[in-house]
C-alpha cells in the first residue's frame, strides 16, 4: 500500500500530488475492466435499430455525403456541427446502424480519454482513475440512453478538450491557447445550443483568473477577445457554410426563431415532473455513486480549501447542470452533458473518503473499503440492466428501453421501401420517424423529419402544417407512411388536426395500402409493453382489420 503524504492535513485535505492510499495496480485494474465492458457491451449492440434522434442525424448526415447541405430538404432546431459529425463517422464505419455505434463507441472512449488529465487536475491518479472508468460505465445506461448516439455525446468531446485547456491555463498562459480553448468550447455550441454553457463557464473563468492576478484591463480585455474570437469562429464558419450554399433563412429559422418559441412552451411546474421523472430514473440506476457525489459535493462545500481549483470544480459542475436546463425538458440524454463533472465529484469522493481514513490511522485494508465500494456500485449498475448489456437481442433490448417506439418496425419498413421504389423517387414519413429515410436511403418529399413541432403550442405550428402538406403535394411521394402512435406525434387538445385530416383525404384520393405492420401491446405492472408485432404486406394489407392504435400504414402512390 502507498503511505499517506505528510502534505495532507488532519482534516483529509488533498491536493493533486497526494499520494494514493490505494494501489495503482487496483485502480488501473478497474479501468482496464470497466473499458472492456463497456466495449463489449457496445460492440455486442452495434446492431441496435436506430432511434428518431439518430434517425434525424443520420439521414441529415447522408445528406451532407450527397453533396446536400442542412436545412435545403431537411429542417429540425439542431445546429449542423451534429450532422457534420455522422457524415464523417459514415465515411468511415459505412451508412448503417452498426456504423453508427462503432462511432460512438470510439466517442465515448475517446471522452473518457480526455476526462482522466481533467480529473487529474481536481485528484490524485487513483480518483482520477475511477472518475474515468465510473463515467464509461455510467454512460452505458438507458437512463441515459447511452446506448444512442445523440448530439450531447458530440458536446462532451470538444467541452472536455476546452475544460482541460483552461485547467492549463491556469497554471501557464499563452495567448495561443485562449484562442483554441474557445474554439473547442466553439465546436461544443455548435454540436447541440446548450454546449454554449461551457463557452461561457470558460469566459468567466479566465475573467476571474485576470482578476485576481490583478492584470490590466487592457491585456484582460485582449484575452477575452482573442478567447471570444475563438468561441464564435466554428459558429461563424457555419453561417458563412450555410450562407455561400443559400440556405441561410432556413437555417436561422430553425436553430434560433423557432427554437426559441420551443424552448419557452414548458413551464417551471411540467419542468419539474420532467426532471423528478428522468432524475429519479439515474438515481435509481446508480444509487451508490450517486452517495459518493454528494460526499464530494458536501466536503467540497463544507470544509476549506479541500482541494486545488476547489471553485472550478465547483463552477464546472454548475454550469455542466445549467446545460441541462434548456427549455426545463430534462430528457435522459440531457444528463450526459452534467455527467464529466459528476464522476469528477464522485472520484473526489472516493478519493477523499480514503485519505480521510487513514488520516485517522485505519488500517490500509480499511482505507481502500471506500474504493472498494465504488467497484461494488459499478457493477450494481451493470447488474440492475444486466439483460440489455449481455443477453437480449438488440431489437429485444430497444424494446426493453423503448417500449411501444417503432424503432425495429421502421428497419422492415425501410427494406420495403428500398424494394419497392427507385433510388430518385421521394417518400413522405407523416410521423417522427426519421430513421426510416436513412435506412431507406430515400429523400423526403418534405424538408420536415419530425411532426412534433407541427402539433405544439407556438405560433409557427398551422403554418408548419401548411408547408408539410403543400411540399409534399408539390412532390408526390411514390410511398407514403402513416405513423399511427402517440409516441410520433405527442399531440395535444390544442393542436391543430390540419395535417391529420389531410393525410387521410389525400391517402384515399392518390395511394393505395400496401403494408400495414400493428403493434399489438399488453401492460405489466402498469406499464405498456409490446406483446407482438403483426405485419401484412401486399394486397392483404387493406383487407386487414385494425387490431391496435399502434399501427403504421404504408401506401403506394396509385
Amino acid at each position: 500500500m502507498h503511505q499517506v503524504s505528510k502534505s495532507i492535513s488532519p482534516e483529509g485535505n488533498i491536493t493533486r500530488e497526494s499520494k494514493p492510499v490505494v494501489p495503482r495496480w487496483l485502480a488501473l485494474a478497474l479501468l482496464f475492466v470497466a473499458l472492456i465492458v463497456a466495449t463489449g457491451v457496445r460492440v455486442r449492440l452495434l446492431d441496435l435499430p436506430l432511434e428518431r434522434d439518430e434517425g434525424e442525424y443520420a439521414y441529415s448526415g447522408q445528406l451532407l455525403l450527397d453533396g446536400i447541405p442542412p436545412y435545403k430538404i431537411a429542417s429540425n432546431m439542431k445546429l449542423p456541427g451534429v450532422y457534420i459529425s455522422y457524415a464523417g463517422i459514415m465515411a468511415v464505419f459505412g451508412q448503417t446502424a452498426r456504423g453508427i455505434h462503432l462511432g460512438l463507441l470510439v466517442l465515448n472512449l475517446a471522452t473518457a480519454a480526455v476526462l482522466f488529465p481533467v480529473a487529474r487536475k481536481f485528484m490524485d491518479f487513483t480518483g482520477a482513475v475511477l472518475a474515468a472508468a465510473v463515467y464509461a460505465i455510467m454512460t452505458l445506461s438507458p437512463a441515459y440512453s447511452g446506448l444512442a448516439a445523440h448530439a450531447t455525446n458530440f458536446v462532451m468531446l470538444p467541452a472536455l478538450i476546452g475544460i482541460w485547456m483552461l485547467l492549463r491555463m491556469k497554471e501557464r498562459e499563452r495567448t495561443i491557447e485562449y484562442f483554441l480553448c474557445g474554439m473547442f468550447f466553439g465546436i461544443a455550441f455548435v454540436m447541440k445550443q446548450p454546449g454554449a454553457c461551457f463557452g461561457l463557464f470558460g469566459g468567466l473563468v479566465l475573467l476571474w483568473g485576470n482578476f485576481t492576478k490583478k492584470t490590466s484591463v487592457t491585456k484582460t480585455l485582449l484575452k477575452l477577445g482573442i478567447y471570444s474570437l475563438g468561441c464564435l469562429l466554428p459558429f461563424l464558419g457555419i453561417c458563412l457554410w450555410l450562407k455561400a450554399a443559400g440556405v441561410f433563412p432556413e437555417f436561422w429559422f430553425w436553430t434560433f426563431t423557432y427554437a426559441r418559441e420551443y424552448v419557452g412552451l414548458t413551464s417551471l411546474q411540467q419542468g419539474a415532473v420532467y426532471f423528478n421523472f428522468n432524475f429519479g430514473n439515474i438515481l435509481k440506476a446508480a444509487p451508490f455513486l450517486w452517495g459518493f457525489f454528494a460526499l464530494g459535493l458536501g466536503v467540497l462545500i463544507f470544509l476549506p480549501n479541500p482541494i486545488m481549483h476547489r471553485r472550478f470544480l465547483m463552477g464546472f459542475s454548475v454550469f455542466s447542470f445549467l446545460a441541462t436546463c434548456f427549455g426545463l425538458y430534462f430528457r435522459s440524454h440531457y444528463f450526459i452533458l452534467w455527467l464529466p463533472s459528476v464522476v469528477c465529484m464522485i472520484g473526489f469522493g472516493v478519493n477523499w473518503a480514503g485519505i480521510r481514513l487513514a488520516t485517522k490511522g485505519c488500517s490500509p485494508m480499511l482505507c481502500c473499503f471506500p474504493f472498494v465500494l465504488a467497484i461494488v456500485s459499478c457493477v450494481q449498475c451493470l447488474f440492475l440492466d444486466r439483460a440489455i448489456y449481455f443477453s437480449l437481442e438488440p431489437s429485444e433490448a430497444t424494446r426493453a428501453m423503448y417500449s411501444i417506439n417503432p424503432f425495429p418496425e421502421s428497419i422492415e419498413i425501410a427494406n420495403y421501401i428500398r424494394e419497392n421504389t427507385k433510388s430518385d423517387q421521394h417518400i413522405a414519413v407523416i410521423g417522427s420517424e426519421p430513421e426510416i429515410y436513412f435506412l431507406s436511403h430515400r429523400k423526403s418529399s418534405a424538408t420536415q423529419m419530425y411532426v412534433y413541432p407541427l402539433m405544439e403550442a407556438q405560433p409557427f405550428a398551422v403554418k408548419m402544417q401548411e408547408d408539410m402538406i403543400h411540399e409534399i403535394e408539390q412532390n408526390p411521394p411514390e410511398i407514403l407512411v402513416f405513423v399511427c402512435n402517440p409516441l410520433s406525434w405527442l399531440g395535444g387538445a390544442d393542436s391543430s388536426q390540419l395535417l391529420l385530416e389531410w393525410v387521410d383525404k389525400y391517402a384515399n384520393e392518390h395511394m393505395k395500402l400496401v403494408g400495414l405492420v400493428q403493434t399489438i401491446p399488453s401492460t405489466e405492472a402498469g406499464i405498456v409493453v409490446v406483446k407482438k408485432i403483426e405485419t401484412v404486406w401486399g394486397a392483404e394489407a387493406a383487407t386487414t382489420p385494425l387490431k391496435s392504435q399502434y399501427h403504421i400504414s404504408v401506401f403506394k402512390r396509385q
